[in-house]
């Protein structure tokens, strides 16, 4: 014989609720904050310190928008005689100039022979000690 259990109808409590039942915070994601637009955003990490006057560092990892349109000031990455470099965007009527930390890391070329991959919109910075970087840490930002 099968004894059905009729569930117990939830009663309003009288008095004060608890206020933690009342207010509840929503979850924190970091794509939320870090990602625009999904289909064209890409992760990379930054491989020489051609950048760090502005503060990007070897070994950061880049957050890259491939939908944005660069504009004089921004820092692009861009592909240019089959390697990607990562420079500040500055064109100039009759070149494109795309600074760099030194004169020799700057690269100065024609408008026509390079191509944009994208901008990076911001950069993740590893903190981790390399004595904290064991176990299961050992790959969390792995420099």
């Amino acid at each position: 014989m099968l004894r059905v259990k009729k569930q117990a109808t939830k009663r309003d409590v009288l008095g004060f609720r608890l206020p933690m039942l009342t207010h509840e915070e929503p979850a924190l994601d970091i794509t939320d904050i870090t990602v625009i637009d999904p289909d064209n955003t890409y992760y990379m990490r930054m491989g020489s310190e051609a950048m760090s006057r502005y503060h990007i560092l070897e070994h950061h990892i880049l957050v890259i928008d491939r939908s944005l349109t660069p504009v004089n000031g921004c820092i692009v990455v861009f592909f240019h005689e089959g390697d990607f470099y990562v420079r500040e965007y500055c064109p100039e009527p009759s070149y494109l100039l795309l600074k760099a930390n030194t004169k020799a890391d700057t690269i100065v070329i024609a408008e026509d022979k390079w191509e944009c991959w994208g901008v990076v919109m911001l950069t993740l910075n590893p903190l981790l000690q390399p004595a904290q970087k064991t176990g299961r840490y050992s790959r969390v930002c792995a420099c």
